[in-house]
């Protein structure tokens, strides 16, 4: 049990042996912090999973196999497959699922879009697909089909009922239960 003393001298109120839990709170909130990045990244990832298109379909359209890789046939769509633009994001590649990644506190990536780095206390859900930013902003070639914000969405779904803040809570708690 978490042994804290309250005295009152005079106007003054003293809290003290504090020391304990203000060096066990930080470990608590990295592990929050984890959880938190696991599952907004677990949301993203499923905005990034949308129907794609079938390959069977497109190679019968294109009789051969080595006649679709010869031919441009990214972004199209058949009566199978989503039509280019649609969200949840359409899986062609899964170039966008495979370099979607969370850092957690203190670390450092570095990845074709550039590096990234999560500082003390804080955790980083990034893409480093370096067309990323395009598809979630809705720039340059993604403009005609508008923002399709799978990071800035599953930030939101993530967090429906304060999760984020009853998951702090919870790893909080159970570290002074464990004092």
């Amino acid at each position: 049990m978490l042994d804290v003393r309250v005295t009152i001298e005079g106007d003054k109120v003293a809290i003290d042996n504090l020391d304990q839990l203000a060096g066990k709170v930080p470990a608590a909130i990295d592990r929050a912090l984890k959880r938190i990045a696991k599952g907004v990244h677990r949301d993203a990832y499923d905005w990034l999973s949308g129907p794609g298109r079938s390959q069977m379909k497109l190679v019968q359209r294109h009789k051969t196999l080595k006649d679709l890789n010869r031919r441009n046939t990214r972004g199209q769509s058949d009566s199978l497959g989503a039509k280019p633009g649609s969200y949840p994001v359409p899986v062609i590649t899964g170039n966008l699922r495979r370099m979607l990644d969370w850092l957690a506190p203190g670390e450092t990536r570095t990845g074709a879009a550039g590096t990234f780095t999560a500082g003390s206390g804080e955790v980083v859900i990034f893409d480093s697909a370096v067309y990323a930013h395009v598809i979630h902003d809705g720039t340059w070639t993604s403009g005609s089909f508008g923002k399709r914000p799978f990071l800035t969405d599953a930030l939101a779904q993530f967090n429906q009922g304060e999760q984020i803040k009853r998951i702090i809570e919870e790893e909080i708690s159970a570290e002074i239960a464990t004092t």
